[in-house]
């Protein structure tokens, strides 16, 4: 089998969508590329940063995903050193696969799409999942340099894609021709596949209220003041899945109340999300980048009818949904658990 599709990934596809993390844990890029396989062939080169994964994998019909296997770390500035390696990787893929479309997701694999770009004309989509400028902000000089870089190729692109109007506002006047907002609405074609499979499944007891995380396990995600909130609460569990990205899970694992499930496919975070009574989606403020979240978390809860405990995306947040204005105070978390 891995020869049969290594010999199809060698022909030209129309259309190629770039991460430089592991694509089969990203909704966001599901989404896009089960979209476009519905007209086009479309091959995904990602980055399995921890090995884990297939190397190439057909996933469906005119759908197939090719990984860079090289381990790398998440969210640590010395990733910049790892970078050269994964963009030579992607432009020796671009030009064996000779798309007409390139998809990039986020700075790091704008770079190499637009030398592609270049040199064969083809055309290049800029999805901007995060501003890298307002990542790095704490850097001074380098964020402003990153800015100079990430709005010149944004203007430069011929399709500039963001997921809300907040963050289209950050690049000002570098904007291509074609400009749209799409926000990180799941796609509700794979609740069907969820609900076929019987994994991962949550063992509830009786009047137990469960609060599934699944995402980034880091500080800035209010998961810490989640365990404080809940803690010594009988019949209140959290069930956290994702990848642990600064040691806050060790933190996290201290508390009986608090179980880890492991680092899930997209799928299976849907089956996980469908057992939960609600679902918890909080931002650090002090994070500039988060202060225009626009998480899939929450698009997931509305489409599966879960109340949300959050303190972003105000303005699409219905009366239904629990709000909370401050996510650092675990006084108010509590409430709003009871409130539940």
């Amino acid at each position: 089998m891995e020869i049969k599709i290594s010999v199809i990934c060698m022909h030209a596809v129309d259309v190629v969508i770039i991460r430089s993390s592991p694509d089969k844990y990203d909704g966001r890029v599901q989404k896009i590329a089960r979209t476009l396989s519905k007209k086009f062939t479309v091959a995904i080169l990602s980055w399995d940063r921890e090995g884990k994964l297939k190397h190439i994998e057909k996933i469906e019909q005119n759908l197939w995903a090719k990984r860079f296997k090289f381990r790398a770390p998440y969210k640590k500035v010395h990733l910049a050193l790892y970078l050269p390696f994964f963009w030579l990787w992607v432009l020796s893929n671009l030009f064996a696969l000779k798309p007409r479309i390139v998809h990039a997701c986020d700075l790091d694999t704008v770079i190499p799409s637009f030398i592609y770009k270049v040199l064969t004309r083809a055309k290049l989509v800029f999805d901007s999942f995060d501003k890298y400028a307002i990542m790095v902000s704490r850097y001074g000089i380098l964020s402003k340099i990153v800015e100079i870089v990430e709005n010149i190729l944004a203007y430069k692109s011929d399709a500039l894609i963001v997921a809300s109007k907040d963050r289209l506002s950050t690049y000002g006047k570098f904007l291509p021709k074609f400009v749209e907002v799409i926000m990180n609405c799941p796609d509700d074609s794979l609740i069907r596949h969820s609900e076929q499979k019987p994994e991962p499944k949550i063992e509830k007891k009786t009047d137990e209220l469960v609060l599934v995380y699944a995402g980034t396990i880091s500080r800035d995600r209010g998961l810490l003041i989640l365990k404080e909130a809940i803690k010594g609460l009988k019949d209140v569990r959290l069930v956290i899945a994702g990848r642990d990205v600064d040691g806050t899970l060790k933190e996290l694992i201290r508390e009986p109340n608090v179980q880890y499930v492991g680092i899930l496919p997209y799928e299976d975070v849907l089956r996980l999300e469908m057992q939960a009574d609600v679902i918890p989606v909080l931002y650090d403020p002090r994070e500039p980048i988060n202060r225009m979240a626009n998480p899939n978390k929450l698009f997931e809860a509305m489409m599966l009818g879960k109340p949300v405990i959050t303190n972003v995306c105000r303005d699409i947040i219905s009366l239904s949904l629990i709000h909370i204005s401050e996510p650092t105070r675990p006084l108010y978390t509590s409430y709003a658990v009871f409130c539940l």
